[in-house]
């Protein structure tokens, strides 16, 4: 992913700390239970009497069954996860369609898993997502969001991963809420409501490491191969703002 460069800038000794066994307690932690179990949802359910089906549910704006939560989540537009303060995967919104392919695949068995069971212990994958909590639950720099664009190799696709800290009332990290979804269809519907259109800026600080790692003949980006290598010859330093970090 490509991380914006106050993130880049965090110290590794510090977020690195960043419990992903999930061993803590947090104010919910459903005790008792493998938290790595696959069938952790079904028992955690039933261990806490959960509400489930026509039951239903008071939120601070509005009164719905389960059903009807799950309904309108499922049909939300982009992915959903939550992951509580205590490192622990609670929640994601399944897609409606069983064909979807989720562009940050989940899958059922995997509810109740701690971070370090859903995240592959491979490259810089654990690093990189111990760094975006602990940014979170420590509000680095007085940030509560963290958006990483994802390079795709199609400049008519931007893969956007956006994570937001969760707050109880009196402001204490409660977790971490992420979306995930290709944000083009945003831009071209507003583009073409407006009559306005995409060009590439030749001053621009950013984004030019994106338009490297894309195809440079796409309708959004420069025309021919040159114009893009042209343009990479104006850049005086590099792209930290978007460099290319895999998550």
């Amino acid at each position: 992913m490509a991380e914006p460069k106050w993130l880049q800038d965090m110290n590794p000794e510090e977020y690195l700390k960043e419990d992903f066994e999930a061993t803590g307690h947090s104010r919910y932690t459903v005790d008792g239970l493998d938290k790595n179990d696959p069938e952790w949802l079904d028992k955690a359910a039933a261990k806490v009497g959960a509400a489930e089906g026509d039951d239903y549910v008071k939120l601070d704006s509005g009164l719905l069954t389960v059903n009807q939560l799950n309904w309108m989540l499922r049909n939300t537009f982009g992915e959903m996860t939550y992951v509580d303060d205590n490192n622990q995967f609670l929640w994601y919104n399944r897609p409606q369609d069983p064909n979807y392919k989720m562009k940050a695949g989940r899958v059922p068995a995997q509810v109740g898993d701690t971070m370090g069971a859903v995240h592959p212990d491979i490259r810089d994958v654990i690093p990189t997502a111990k760094k975006v909590v602990h940014a979170l639950r420590t509000k680095e720099g007085g940030h509560d969001a963290v958006w990483m664009p994802v390079p795709t190799g199609n400049l008519t696709e931007l893969v956007l991963h956006y994570y937001k800290r969760v707050e109880d009332e009196e402001g204490n990290y409660m977790g971490i809420y992420e979306w995930v979804q290709d944000i083009y269809p945003f831009v071209k519907y507003f583009c073409e409501s407006t009559g306005q259109k995409l060009v590439v800026d030749s001053d621009a600080a950013t984004g030019a490491t994106y338009r490297r790692n894309s195809d440079p003949d796409a309708k959004t980006g420069p025309s021919t191969k040159a114009a893009a290598a042209e343009e990479e010859k104006k850049e005086e330093k590099p792209d930290t703002a978007t460099g290319a970090s895999h998550h």
